[in-house]
């Protein structure tokens, strides 16, 4: 019952020289997801990720494997990604069988949706960590203990005891599966990471705005609310703050984030925002951290201008530019990058400010897609209750 195993060469070279620990964490992962329609007919769909870049994927009309990354190909030889596919091929045979006679002893309906995540994590320091998490219709099912050498239940009701004891009586499977995880995953993980190290070292430097909601009619005590939005930075690890008069704003009921979602190019975004007081006498600016910028901070101040032209001069050298419908954002390090459908990047709050087109890195929009983490792979891979 664990053909996602196989959606990577973790039987490849389990006991060759194991490669050098990478310098940061990392994680090696698979995500699957398979649709029982009914008893012959199920689609399935799998992904492999190294951190965050997605580097194979396999979909089940022909369970042929794709390459995403132009190095992942060349870590296998043409040989033995043919008798990988050939095992998927297997695997998922054997998986559809097992899951419709389980369906039918137990009196489970169709249509029905499984979801895995496992893998294994590798740290600086040597130490690994196995997992491998699943899921039944969007909720969590079972996990494999890789310690214990056993499965455990996610939640109690019959069938999960059922399919719990079934899985824990294959002691053959349960022994293979800690090794893959414990030993296999771990030396492919190394071996990826060194295929992969310019991919995984990439930098790109985040772009950001702050503008201001249109202000509430006159007389409405509602606040004013400011938004910085933070797009195309890579990698993920990003830190968004907001000063009020030079001092971080502390985290609070004034305070709201998007969380950290991607964009269509592999960069992501991030949206905060901050609840202020109409007429408030208090200068206010984004703070954003991150990787590529190199140790500096990209400061975006609202306020109001007092130089021509629109430029406000801020601590640290950063300046931020504005235009009526076209606008530009500068910073030390970033240079000028062109930031369409913005009015009134600095001003006093007043007019209606937003971004271009949505989920477009350029313009600075908003997309609606979900993260998805190592928190949120149901969310990904299915509906979430």
């Amino acid at each position: 019952m664990l053909p996602p195993l196989l959606l990577l060469p973790w039987v490849w070279g389990a006991l060759a020289a194991s490669p050098p620990v990478p310098p940061a964490s990392v994680t090696l992962r698979v995500l699957h997801i398979d649709v029982f329609h009914n008893a012959s007919s199920t689609d399935i769909w799998g992904t492999a990720l190294l951190g965050d870049l997605e580097t194979n994927s396999v979909g089940c009309s022909t369970c042929k494997i794709r390459f995403l990354q132009p190095w992942v190909e060349r870590s296998l030889t043409p040989k033995e990604w043919q008798d990988l596919e050939l095992l998927v091929h297997r695997s998922l045979f054997s998986f559809n069988r097992t899951v419709n006679r389980i369906v039918q002893q137990q009196g489970m309906g169709y249509p029905f949706v499984t979801q895995g995540s496992l893998g294994c994590e590798l740290h600086p320091n040597g130490t690994s960590r196995g997992f491998y998490d699943g899921g039944l219709n969007g909720e969590k099912f079972i996990s494999f203990d890789v310690e214990a050498g056993k499965w455990v239940a996610r939640r109690q009701d019959k069938l999960t005891i059922y399919i719990l004891d079934l899985l824990n009586l294959d002691k053959v499977a349960t022994i293979a599966l800690q090794f893959l995880l414990r030993m296999t995953c771990v030396n492919t993980l190394k071996s990826s990471v060194q295929h992969g190290k310019e991919s995984l070292a990439r930098q790109e430097k985040p772009v950001a705005v702050v503008f201001a909601r249109a202000p509430p009619p006159a007389g409405t005590p509602a606040p004013v609310l400011l938004v910085c939005r933070v797009t195309g930075f890579y990698p993920r690890p990003v830190r968004v703050a907001w000063l009020q008069d030079g001092e971080e704003v502390a985290p609070g009921g004034r305070l709201n984030s998007s969380g950290i979602l991607p964009n269509a190019d592999l960069t992501y975004q991030l949206r905060s925002s901050l609840a202020v007081e109409p007429g408030a006498r208090h200068s206010y600016a984004c703070r954003v951290q991150h990787s590529s910028l190199g140790g500096q901070s990209l400061l975006i101040p609202w306020g109001r201008c007092t130089f021509p032209g629109g430029a406000v001069m801020v601590s640290g050298g950063f300046s931020c530019l504005s235009r009526v419908g076209k606008g530009w954002v500068q910073a030390v390090g970033l240079g000028q990058r062109e930031v369409e459908g913005i009015r009134g990047g600095c001003g006093d709050g007043s007019g209606e400010q937003d971004g271009g087109a949505e989920g477009n890195r350029t313009g600075l929009g908003w997309g609606a897609e979900q993260e998805w983490g190592e928190a949120e792979w149901v969310g990904r891979w299915g509906e979430k209750g």
